[in-house]
């Protein structure tokens, strides 16, 4: 295999996302079990029925997303991405400057999670509700600050954001901030 083509902060944020949003259940892969958690956290945290019409769109919509990533990442074909393969489709996604299929699907379904209101708009309390269910409130509200300035963040926004996260090498980029305040910037 050729030498990686991320930088180590690049890499850091990339298995920073993995383990944070994709590995629920915290053994070091992704699996389709991990979408079946997330969806159940999710229907918690919005307060959606269990089988109401959004939790059966989060169902179908991640279900979609997970084959996706699997096509995509699951080199060796084993149902699961490990951070080897989730690092090495980054690499890929980066060197071609393009984003797969699956990973548009949950850019939208994660801007749609956030915009809990429906009004093409994420402002901080929407941020808090979904994030604090994985970083501190108190990194929800530095991270909320850094993104978005105190204002609201529209979905083209959410887009350009979703985009420096993941392939920007520059520290000073405020798309860094989208999944909270990382450890490597928090200094």
């Amino acid at each position: 295999m050729a030498e990686s083509q991320l930088t180590s902060f690049q890499k850091e944020k990339i298995l920073r996302v993995f383990n944070i949003l994709y590995d629920s259940n915290k053994d070091g892969f992704i699996e389709e079990r991990d979408f079946v958690m997330a969806i159940e956290k999710i229907r918690k945290i919005l307060e959606w029925p269990v089988d109401c019409k959004k939790h059966k769109e989060t169902q179908e919509a991640l279900g979609l997303i997970w084959k996706g990533l699997r096509a995509y990442a699951d080199v060796n074909a084993d149902d699961r991405v490990s951070q080897e393969e989730w690092v090495r489709m980054w690499e890929d996604c980066i060197r071609s400057n393009t984003v797969p299929e699956w990973q548009q699907k949950f850019m939208d379904f994660m801007f749609n999670v956030n915009d809990k209101s429906g009004d093409n708009e994420i402002d901080e309390t929407e941020y808090k509700t979904y994030y604090q269910n994985y970083i501190s409130v108190e990194d929800c509200e530095k991270a909320f600050q850094k993104i978005s300035g105190g204002k609201n963040i529209s979905r083209s926004e959410f887009s350009q954001l979703w985009k420096e996260y993941f392939f920007s090498d520059d520290r000073q980029a405020r798309g860094n901030y989208l999944f909270g305040v990382p450890e490597f910037l928090a200094a």
